[in-house]
């Protein structure tokens, strides 16, 4: 599904350059779960950003489903981002003027194949599944942290993505809630969902199949830790 060449990612200042990322070679296949560790600084967002579409490569190749997209313009990074890309973020970033449900319906306000009405069934489904769907009329400040995540992953599935990249999921929730949540992304990918991961904590990494260590920059070592 993903495959990074020669992947590199500079900084450049008028006084600094800062190499965050440098000669990364990395192949994630469809229905993987792939865990990225390593200190902080290290690179780990940077390179999630990358293949999130969000940031780009300063050199290198970025292939996503057989097209080398590194070169792409902002509009078609965009628009296949939209199509096939789930984010979910530590600190959740849910909109507090927005409910529960206006919040998860929001990422598919850009969706004009989806009807109202569609829209609506799916946000409500997504919540459910979730099991938030007894909060959708509430605002972020109403709910717990756990709650809030539930509700972050409920907005990167309406979509139906074929790729969730998560930052940090767990970083601010309690343990038996941050566990809640990895047996969560645990279960989209195993209805086929591919899940790339950020996290610190080597607990959560065991969930995936493969984990990437990354120092400086660049991959250090690969640990599989069982096949799917």
């Amino acid at each position: 599904m993903l495959c990074l060449k020669k992947l590199a990612k500079v900084y450049r200042t008028t006084e600094i350059e800062t190499t965050a990322l440098r000669a990364i070679d990395l192949r994630i296949a469809a229905g993987e779960f792939v865990a990225i560790m390593g200190p902080s600084g290290c690179g780990k967002s940077t390179l999630l950003n990358i293949i999130g579409m969000i940031d780009r490569p300063s050199g290198g190749e970025y292939w996503f489903a057989d097209r080398n997209i590194a070169g792409w313009s902002e509009s078609q990074l965009s628009d296949l981002r939209k199509e096939t890309v789930g984010f979910v973020f530590q600190s959740f970033n849910l909109v507090d003027e927005l409910n529960v449900f206006e919040n998860v319906e929001i990422a598919l306000m850009y969706h004009r194949e989806v009807s109202a009405r569609d829209r609506k069934s799916r946000v409500q489904a997504a919540l459910e599944r979730m099991k938030i769907g007894h909060r959708a009329r509430h605002r972020p400040q109403q709910l717990s942290g756990g709650q809030q995540q539930r509700t972050a992953i409920a907005r990167a599935v309406v979509s139906r993505p074929k790729l969730i990249l998560a930052d940090e999921p767990t970083g601010n929730l309690d343990s038996a809630t941050g566990e809640e949540v990895m047996q969560l992304l645990t279960e989209l990918n195993g209805e086929g969902t591919t899940i790339v991961m950020v996290t610190h904590s080597r607990q959560h990494a065991e969930y995936a199949h493969r984990i990437i260590n990354l120092l400086d920059g660049a991959v250090v070592t690969e640990d599989i830790r069982k096949i799917a």
